[in-house]
């Protein structure tokens, strides 16, 4: 019987499935570094974006099988899913669907070329932001929205499309052996994997234990297990300059409740982020603020971009 997927196809799947999915997490963290760059607590992160589809078009170019896209786009998700994703099931949707759309593209447009990876790579990374739109965090001002879609297709054309397409190239020997174009791709995968490995190595945290330190009489660290006899419900809406949460109801530990362990002495709390944004609150003004089981604080009466995600430590001033 033949197989449309031979053994050695689904070795490679299963591999850049595997590293796709691992890696999510560094280039998430790159994403957070370019938004502390701008200055902003989101959105200019996409400009990175495409090296989240850069492995399922690679996949596509080295096995050139209709389907492939997808396939590694369901399982790269579900890596992600079980190496500790933020997005809990959904990435496997999100994932899958940017696979399929690839696939689609790769169908129709028969010649494969630098500019049907591009094109497929960047279409791939733009519907990220649409599949955002509808399922996650909606952006309320059409302008911003319209702006992260284009950011999105240029780095999927670049990172996911170009990129990949030289990265193909060079693995299957079709460059000259001292081209610039292969020095440059070789350069960066260096780069990236330099540092991939000093991210997993000295910034990585799978702990989810927070720090509360500072001026405080008693520093301490904590598990939300730790203080989940105190856990309440908050009824809260999230309104953003650009991104908009209708009120919903939110299980947590109120901040007051984690803080008066430690004594503080301040009379000023920030919030740290595990990428290093940061928020300051008035130590009066904690009331209706909790810390969810996934490390987000609820910010109830806060613009959007008080309400921080992965939160790492709590620090009196």
């Amino acid at each position: 019987m033949k197989y449309y997927f031979k053994t050695n196809d689904l070795v490679k799947i299963a591999i850049i499935s595997a590293l796709g999915g691992v890696s999510s997490t560094y280039i998430g963290y790159l994403g957070n570094l370019v938004n502390r760059f701008m200055g902003v607590p989101f959105g200019a992160g996409q400009f990175l974006a495409g090296l989240h589809i850069f492995w399922i078009i690679l996949g596509f170019g080295l096995i050139k099988k209709e389907g492939t896209c997808t396939m590694i786009g369901v399982l790269k998700g579900l890596v992600e899913l079980f190496t500790g994703g933020k997005l809990g099931v959904l990435v496997i949707l999100l994932s899958g669907v940017q696979g399929i759309i690839a696939d689609l593209l790769f169908l129709v447009l028969r010649k494969k070329n630098v500019y049907t990876f591009a094109l497929s790579g960047g279409v791939s990374t733009a519907a990220n932001v649409f599949i955002f739109q509808v399922f996650f965090v909606p952006y309320n001002a059409f302008q911003f929205f319209l702006l992260i879609s284009v950011i999105a297709f240029v780095s999927g054309a670049a990172f996911a499309g170009v990129f990949s397409y030289n990265v193909l190239n060079v693995l299957e020997g079709k460059e000259k052996e001292y081209s610039m174009r292969k020095v440059l791709t070789l350069v960066s995968c260096g780069i990236l994997l330099v540092g991939s490995v000093f991210y997993y190595s000295f910034v990585y945290e799978t702990s989810e234990k927070i720090e509360v330190t500072g001026s405080v009489e008693n520093p301490f660290s904590f598990y939300y297990e730790d203080f989940s006899l105190y856990e309440t419900e908050v009824i809260a809406e999230m309104v953003g300059q650009y991104k908009y949460e209708p009120e919903t109801a939110y299980t947590g530990i109120p901040l007051f409740k984690i803080l008066e362990k430690g004594i503080p002495q301040g009379d000023t709390l920030r919030v740290i982020a595990g990428d290093g944004y940061t928020v300051d609150f008035p130590l009066d003004g904690l009331q209706g603020l909790v810390i969810t089981k996934e490390r987000r604080l609820i910010a109830k009466g806060y613009e959007g971009s008080y309400w921080v995600q992965d939160v790492v430590e709590f620090k009196i001033l």
